[in-house]
């Protein structure tokens, strides 16, 4: 398997596009789906345009996205879409949302994109290459003891009865948290700012392939709770860490607080 530099330059003015729908008038209005979630226009907006990119860019590959579903998904290569990863902060007026996409081959995600459209940041991961933000490479931190990290929590609200102890456990040992940063927690991370992103069992695969990518080529490691890697079809509760070391302390703390 081989990553053409073309597939890259893709992600990246999918990116573009993502960014020029959400820089144009903004409509916060949003209406709430069957599985209690809320969706924007823009949402289906975003999808739309990038669907159409990549259709007329690489034909031959498939797309799964999270507002328009599945096209052509059988195929070797295929794009994991999330248009607005963060739609209730972004409902609500909040910046901290992005966009995800992701390129996987044979449900491996090999590209990974998060961009921040307000700000202009987009943060690429390539696999066998590095992570790079703005076009500059960047590193996780040389972290190994919980007690000298900081840790991105996920939404309080997203922990249920399996993972709440879980969480209350991280989130004591770190240095201090942050929380609901979202998709931009691990940018924060792959770029050495924080050291344990965490998140609760409400992921989708279309939150989780972009981020696999990022974390690893900046050096970092991204797994499900019990430290099963992830892939194309994964979701549920994940984490990721700055390194080897600190990631089996934290699988370590959250197989002690399992109840």
């Amino acid at each position: 398997m081989q990553i053409n530099q073309g597939d890259i330059d893709l992600a990246l003015r999918l990116a573009e596009c993502a960014r020029d729908v959400l820089r144009g008038p903004v409509a916060f209005d949003f209406e709430t789906k069957t599985d209690g979630s809320p969706v924007t226009a823009l949402d289906r907006a975003v999808e739309a345009a990038l669907r159409t990119e990549i259709n007329r860019s690489a034909p031959d590959h498939g797309i799964i996205g999270e507002e328009y579903g599945d096209e052509n998904a059988d195929r070797d290569w295929v794009w994991i879409l999330d248009p607005i990863d963060g739609t209730r902060q972004f409902a609500a007026g909040l910046p901290n949302f992005g966009t995800l996409i992701a390129l996987c081959h044979c449900r491996r995600p090999v590209i990974g994109v998060i961009s921040h459209p307000w700000t202009g940041m987009t943060c690429i991961g390539v696999a066998g290459q590095e992570t790079r933000i703005n076009g500059s490479p960047v590193r996780t931190a040389a972290a190994d003891m919980l007690g000298d990290v900081i840790a991105c929590i996920s939404d309080p609200d997203a922990f249920d009865a399996a993972t709440l102890a879980g969480y209350n456990a991280v989130r004591a040992a770190s240095q201090w948290n942050v929380y609901d940063g979202g998709c931009l927690g691990y940018a924060a991370l792959a770029s050495g700012q924080i050291g344990i992103a965490l998140n609760g069992p409400n992921l989708e695969p279309f939150d989780i392939a972009a981020l696999i990518p990022v974390v690893e080529a900046a050096g970092g490691v991204i797994s499900d709770w019990q430290g099963h890697a992830l892939d194309a079809t994964s979701e549920g509760a994940i984490f990721a860490s700055a390194t080897p070391r600190l990631h089996d302390a934290v699988l370590q703390l959250l197989e002690d607080a399992a109840p």
